[in-house]
């Protein structure tokens, strides 16, 4: 009886771990739904002086830590869509080329007033809006491409037009914000549409 009641446990916990396993397995990456988004209104932009024939500039690379804290790209856009109630911006990249399922965030912006249009060199910590983590997760800041090794790295930069604000976010910059929760909040709130900007930077 004891060996029965053994045996049907294990086959309980065989059948738990398969499970398991499979939904790990069949769990897309939220981003995935945002790499191919067809911008609706072609007018709406952003751009960068930092980026130049789809190059980072060099001094905009690397740039020092104060504080753990990095100077941010500058950027720009123009024509918002009608009915925007907020901006966020995001800026990854995929350290694996071929492999998505592992994805750096560099810029996590939220509840950026649609009247705004730029966001000057160093200032994207801003308390007129949020910001989240950097791709360290250890304090609130942006990353800038510094990327090792031989050949350019690609980067993009997407920029939000959203019909309402972000609920499930706070409404400061929070640390605990990263690229999961950030974008889970952009696929649950009303996307009006959205731009992006790709550029590639190299450091050897």
């Amino acid at each position: 009886m004891q060996k029965s009641k053994s045996y049907l446990l294990f086959i309980l916990a065989v059948i738990v771990v398969v499970l398991n396993t499979s939904c790990q397995n069949n769990k897309q990456p939220i981003y995935q739904k945002f790499d191919n988004f067809k911008t609706i209104n072609t007018d709406f932009k952003i751009t960068s002086e930092a980026i130049v024939n789809g190059q980072l500039l060099a001094k905009y690379q690397c740039e020092e830590k104060i504080n753990g804290v990095e100077n941010s790209i500058p950027l720009s856009w123009k024509n918002v869509p009608s009915g925007t109630k907020s901006l966020a911006v995001i800026m990854y990249h995929y350290p694996k080329k071929d492999d998505k399922l592992e994805v750096n965030s560099y810029l996590l912006l939220w509840n950026i007033d649609p009247s705004i249009s730029q966001i000057p060199y160093k200032m994207a910590n801003n308390p007129s809006w949020a910001m989240g983590a950097n791709k360290d997760g250890n304090t609130v800041s942006y990353t800038s491409p510094c990327s090792q090794g031989p050949g350019k790295h690609e980067y993009t930069i997407a920029l939000f037009a959203l019909g309402e604000d972000i609920k499930s976010l706070p409404k400061s910059s929070s640390v605990k914000v990263n690229y999961e929760r950030f974008m889970e909040a952009i696929s649950e709130t009303k996307l009006i549409d959205r731009t992006s900007l790709t550029f590639t930077a190299s450091h050897e």
